[in-house]
């Protein structure tokens, strides 16, 4: 089963909260897959759950290779497949922004789905629901879902 994740799956991993859906999800095998924006939002994020302080305070602080060295970030990454954003996803981000009101980020995030026919998109923001119900994405926010 191809399953994308959005940044909120990772970020929420991190911070030591709704970790069961993540879990289940590497130790089930699923193909996981993320896209640039994912790993962008995840990483900005992370600096401040690392450091304790916003990520650009520790960028003026050249504090962020401090921050990073507490976590196997990498490591971490490796548990998922990565999809290019390919240009056609201009064009249907903006058409889902439009259709659906959502953020450029989140509507690149849709778009890789549907252009990667990928059905099912992992996350804990509630912005997808609508468009995922109109799209034919299963919006996957709990471990139950899973097994249902």
């Amino acid at each position: 089963m191809k399953i994308f994740i959005d940044s909120s799956i990772l970020i929420e991993f991190e911070k030591g909260t709704k970790t069961d859906l993540l879990i289940t999800l590497i130790a089930q095998n699923y193909q996981l897959y993320i896209n640039s924006i994912v790993v962008s939002e995840y990483l900005y994020k992370l600096l401040g759950i690392l450091s304790g302080k916003s990520p650009m305070t520790l960028n003026e602080n050249k504090g962020i290779q401090t921050a990073l060295d507490k976590h196997q970030t990498k490591d971490f990454l490796v548990n998922f497949d990565y999809l290019p954003i390919p240009q056609t996803a201009i064009p249907l981000s903006i058409d889902f922004m439009k259709k659906y009101n959502l953020l450029p980020n989140d509507a690149q995030i849709l778009a890789t789905c549907k252009i990667y026919n990928i059905t099912i998109l992992a996350s804990f923001d509630s912005d997808f629901t609508v468009a995922c119900n109109a799209e034919n994405v299963t919006l996957l926010s709990t471990t139950e879902q899973l097994f249902s």
